[in-house]
């Protein structure tokens, strides 16, 4: 029999204890219930008894707010001691009706007010009067109205009212006070009881539930490593006691691979591993995460390049097209190319210079197309080789990149004013060392080196044209020059020919006359 009742007690005791526990927790329970409504009804009480006190001490603060509005209306005139007047004014009857609403509710009839309502309403016209004599001019009479002192008949009113409210105001505090500490007690009295009785009841429990805690304990903290070695780690710490918060973790991470996976696979480069951060990086370099990220971001990079090289690839081949459409005008080409390409780059402004060559005694650099300059820089039209930054520039045949511009060099302007330019680039225009020229662009913002490599190429085609085109004028100089000499040889050929047959002519004229002389001789 004992043997059964100790089987019994041990398989049904944790289950006894348990039902014990909830049931003293069940009636602490609804006792703190009760101790939580009366302490809201408590503070729900004193804040409108305090509401009320302050509403009352309002009036005699207005009061007083009041009379030093007036005398200083009355001794310096400022409208805004009125302005401060008429706020008070018209705070007082809110004041009054909010203590004629609420009084009730703690006993005391609204008609007790009666009294206070008609001295302040008495008291506002006697103000209004004094403002409305000193606006008038006669300050003398509005001062002898203060110095009667009305205001001390309105204060013995409000002492009068404040001995009505005030006593039973103390009264329902006390009250409630007291009926707030009796719950207080007997709640506290219960709390004593349920530590006596519920202490050893749960240390019977705990000893019965360890050993089970400690073996599902340690399955859940063998699968919450497995998930921060194998998936990802949040480097904080798991409550192993939650076992959902184990198994949630798992599943989320599981849910993270998956969603980040299928972003991958649409293409958005800029999906982010939830939790992932610097903190966190280097313990998740090794497992599903970490691969995921590095994989993310060597794709992003692609897709990054891929997009560069296509944006670079649609800017040269709009400029062989502008080429192609104007590679017979030289300054078309250039006007054109300058354009498209400031605002390919969202620059601001640009020049193209290049070299003039028509008097080899006298190379010098020339602005040929511009860009959205100033008059002033539009006005310097030949530069020297090797003078100021330009000049340097072409004799060196290297890239400039000014991201500290002179205030006096170029300023970018608009309708709105003008500033300078965050970044000034100065590129050669070279094909094979072969310097025709640069182009100069100012911009707000810095060029990062894929719109720099767009801009090398750009001017290695711009200059391969430019030399095509100039090669082109001095052939066509050189035909046109070989047609004139061809067109003087002509002529000369054609006034030689008539000059021979003007001689033959003259020496036919000769001979003819030489037969009739001799004809004539003969026959004398």
């Amino acid at each position: 029999m004992n043997q059964f009742l100790k089987t019994l007690f041990k398989r049904q005791g944790v289950k006894a204890a348990l039902y014990l526990v909830i049931t003293l927790i069940l009636i602490d329970t609804f006792l703190t219930w009760r101790y939580k409504a009366e302490m809201n009804r408590n503070l729900a009480e004193q804040t409108k008894l305090n509401e009320i006190a302050a509403q009352k001490g309002l009036i005699i603060s207005n009061l007083n707010n009041i009379d030093m509005s007036i005398r200083g209306f009355l001794l310096v005139g400022n409208e805004a001691f009125v302005e401060t007047y008429e706020k008070i004014k018209g705070q007082s009857g809110p004041t009054m009706q909010f203590l004629h609403d609420n009084l009730p509710s703690i006993g005391i009839a609204p008609s007790s007010l009666s009294d206070m309502n008609k001295m302040l309403e008495d008291y506002f016209k006697l103000m209004d009067k004094v403002i409305a004599l000193s606006r008038s001019g006669d300050r003398e009479s509005a001062l002898v109205i203060i110095n009667e002192d009305h205001g001390t008949a309105v204060w013995q009113t409000y002492m009068e009212l404040s001995g009505l409210i005030d006593p039973v105001i103390q009264s329902l505090k006390s009250e409630s006070e007291n009926d707030y500490n009796t719950l207080l007690r007997m709640s506290l009295t219960f709390q004593i009881i349920l530590f006596a009785i519920g202490i050893p009841t749960l240390v019977y429990t705990i000893l019965n539930l360890t050993k089970s805690y400690q073996r599902r304990r340690m399955l859940f903290m063998k699968l919450d490593e497995q998930n921060r070695k194998l998936i990802f780690d949040t480097n904080t710490a798991v409550d192993l006691d939650n076992e959902d918060q184990v198994i949630k973790g798992m599943i989320g991470n599981l849910n993270k691979a998956a969603g980040f996976i299928k972003s991958i696979t649409e293409g958005n480069y800029d999906v982010k591993w939830d939790g992932y951060s610097k903190a966190n990086s280097e313990i998740n370099q090794h497992n599903i995460s970490g691969a995921l990220l590095v994989m993310r971001e060597e794709m992003k990079k692609k897709q990054e390049e891929g997009v560069r090289q296509q944006w670079a690839s649609e800017g040269l081949n709009r400029i062989s097209e502008i080429i192609r459409d104007h590679q017979s005008d030289f300054e078309l080409l250039c006007h054109h190319t300058l354009s498209f390409i400031i605002k390919y780059l969202e620059a601001q402004q640009g020049g193209i210079f290049v070299l003039n060559e028509d008097d080899e005694r006298d190379r010098y650099i020339e602005l040929v197309s511009c860009y959205a300059f100033n008059k002033k820089k539009f006005v310097t039209k030949r530069i020297e080789i090797g003078e100021g930054v330009i000049g340097q520039a072409f004799l060196e045949g290297q890239p400039v990149y000014l991201k500290q511009v002179p205030n006096e060099y170029v300023k970018i302007t608009s309708g709105l004013g003008e500033a300078n330019p965050k970044m000034l680039t100065i590129y050669p225009m070279k094909q094979n060392e072969e310097i025709v020229g640069l182009i100069e662009i100012a911009s707000f913002h810095t060029l990062d080196q894929h719109a720099l490599d767009f801009l090398e190429n750009a001017c290695k085609s711009i200059a391969a044209s430019m030399i095509v085109i100039r090669g082109n004028v001095k052939t066509k100089v050189l035909l046109e020059k070989a047609q004139q000499q061809t067109e003087e040889l002509r002529a000369q050929e054609e006034e030689m020919r008539q000059n021979m047959e003007e001689l033959q002519a003259t020496q036919e004229e000769m001979q003819r006359r030489e037969i009739e002389r001799r004809s004539t001789v003969e026959k004398g």
